[in-house]
């Protein structure tokens, strides 16, 4: 997973970057989905905002953002929406191979239907 870290109207500090790495780290668990993640803080005035841009593959982006405060409660927010996002994104694809193989009739129950009782 290839992650870049940003500022928008704010010098992101060492401290800022790794409270953001580290968060971002969760999202590894996901990492056959997720190609790149791009993390941008921002300040307008007294709002600290956290933007993540997770590309996945074969489905786009995913975004999730969110204004806080504080920069690092920012961060924390924001990753768990876009780790939200990304369960709900395993469980459909859970989803969807489990109804293929429901699709097929088992070979027990066909017998059963065509030998007379």
């Amino acid at each position: 997973m290839d992650l870049t870290i940003s500022g928008r109207h704010v010098a992101v500090t060492d401290a800022m970057r790794e409270h953001a790495r580290q968060r971002v780290k969760k999202l590894e668990r996901y990492g056959s989905h997720l190609m790149r993640v791009k993390v941008t803080l921002s300040i307008h005035g007294d709002r600290h905002e956290a933007e993540i841009v997770g590309v996945v593959r074969g489905r786009g982006d995913l975004v999730a953002k969110c204004e806080t405060h504080d920069m690092y409660l920012a961060i924390d927010q924001t990753t768990v929406k876009m780790e939200k996002q990304l369960h709900k994104l395993e469980e459909r694809f859970r989803d969807r191979r489990e109804s293929t193989r429901h699709k097929r009739p088992p070979e027990d129950a066909t017998a059963s239907e065509t030998e007379p009782s």
